[in-house]
């Protein structure tokens, strides 16, 4: 049975690595600006629209390139330069916050434009999202990764409570088009620390071959090799389940914190920075781990208990919004367990020349899931309040999770399996 004992060696250890910790400053500048505009974003389009089905269309918006992108990207990644990848990506994420900034700062925004910058960003983030997967392995070796991802994630979700908190002071002093502006310039961070970094030289599995022959075929490689995969299997689509019924709670959060306890960008922020806290404790949990022993049962048992949280959280009246904040934090503990716990079983089972195509498997669905889930819990939220959807999508997932845990009864990855499937 996997234990919690807290050793934060292995953490200091990781970050002991010049390129990771190189690479982890940068990332946290710009995670930081990322969450200020996420939250910024929310608040704009409620604010014009008092929607809950335009949230869920924002939120869907960036992530619909994601299910058609996402899958070729991983590819891409296998075969071409990762660092050039990512660098490439943030210079267009960063033309998008800037034009996000200018057009809402000159009073020119729209719902409608809000969307399509959100598409394009969506456009963007397969690129960098794959590519940043699968260079953590070349930065700290595989024998690190799990520790490497939670640490990661550690710093997202720091910035998940900081971000809030800064877009909050910045809306209500000098407007919301200025936190678009602060995220802009937070990509001139992530961006140094990437040309800083020293890697070897890419080399393609695919060398000797047309540059872009077979692409086709090596994504459906990719997916088949997944899907027939012992562990990855049946956890990636396990793990779909909570993506989509679970985790669009943050997108629609603007909604939430209106609606069901009548607060406005005080309680956004507050209820974000809950759910960041919960998420820290247990990216921290995750980043001490030694190996990925026991994983698999601790991502389904933690999605099990994610999505009681969740069926609680839709019940709580509006005078128990202190209690509301501390399932909330509960509930992202154990939602990070899933992310992060899933996303390192990934890197710890695949084979090294499957690695940027599973890895694109694992983002489409776990970036495709809330998008979906957010478009069809705001709908549903439009006609019958956030109450009820939250908390039958939050049964079900607990259900399944626990269907799962009982018919799989998981105890951890098997040995990596090789592939010579290269497409």
């Amino acid at each position: 049975m996997a234990r919690f004992d807290i050793d934060f060696s292995a953490i200091r250890n990781t970050l002991a690595i010049r390129n990771f910790r190189i690479f982890t400053a940068g990332n946290a500048v710009s995670l930081l600006g990322t969450w200020v505009q996420r939250m910024a974003v929310g608040y704009l389009t409620w604010e014009l629209t008092k929607s809950g089905a335009w949230l869920g269309a924002v939120a869907m918006a960036e992530f619909i390139p994601v299910i058609m992108l996402a899958p070729i990207t991983g590819v891409i990644a296998d075969r071409f330069d990762r660092r050039k990848i990512a660098v490439f990506g943030q210079f267009f994420a960063l033309l998008q916050a800037a034009t996000l900034a200018a057009l809402t700062i000159t009073g020119h925004i729209t719902p409608i434009l809000i969307f399509m910058l959100q598409l394009f960003a969506g456009v963007v983030q397969p690129l960098i999202q794959t590519a940043r997967l699968v260079l953590v392995p070349m930065m700290v070796g595989r024998e690190r990764v799990g520790n490497a991802i939670a640490i990661t994630s550690t710093i997202f979700n720091t910035a998940r409570i900081l971000g809030p908190v800064i877009g909050g002071v910045i809306i209500t002093t000098v407007g919301v088009g200025w936190s678009f502006a602060l995220n802009a310039v937070s990509y001139f961070g992530v961006i140094a620390s990437l040309l800083s970094l020293n890697l070897p030289a890419h080399v393609s599995y695919g060398k000797g071959r047309a540059v872009w022959a077979g692409m086709f075929n090596d994504m459906v490689a990719g997916w088949r090799y997944t899907f027939k995969h012992p562990v990855l299997g049946w956890i990636i689509p396990t793990v779909g389940i909570a993506s989509t019924l679970t985790w669009p709670i943050g997108d629609l959060m603007a909604g939430i914190a209106d609606e069901m306890f009548n607060r406005g960008a005080a309680g956004l922020a507050a209820m974000t920075s809950a759910q960041g806290v919960g998420a820290i404790m247990g990216g921290l949990v995750l980043a001490q781990r030694p190996t990925a022993e026991g994983l698999s049962r601790i991502v389904i048992g933690a999605m099990v208990i994610n999505g009681i949280c969740v069926a609680l959280f839709s019940v709580i009246p509006e005078s128990l919004y202190l209690v509301g904040l501390g399932i909330l934090l509960v509930s992202s503990f154990f939602s990070v367990m899933v992310g992060v716990g899933s996303q390192s079983l990934t890197q710890a089972v695949v084979d090294d020349n499957m690695r940027g195509r599973s890895l694109s498997v694992w983002y489409t669905i776990t970036r495709a899931g809330p998008a979906f889930g957010a478009l069809g819990l705001g709908t549903l939220a439009n006609k019958f309040g956030f109450e009820g959807p939250l908390f039958a999508a939050g049964a079900i997932t607990a259900f399944v999770a626990a269907a799962t845990l009982f018919i799989r009864n998981p105890q951890g990855p098997p040995p990596s399996i090789d592939s010579n499937q290269d497409g």
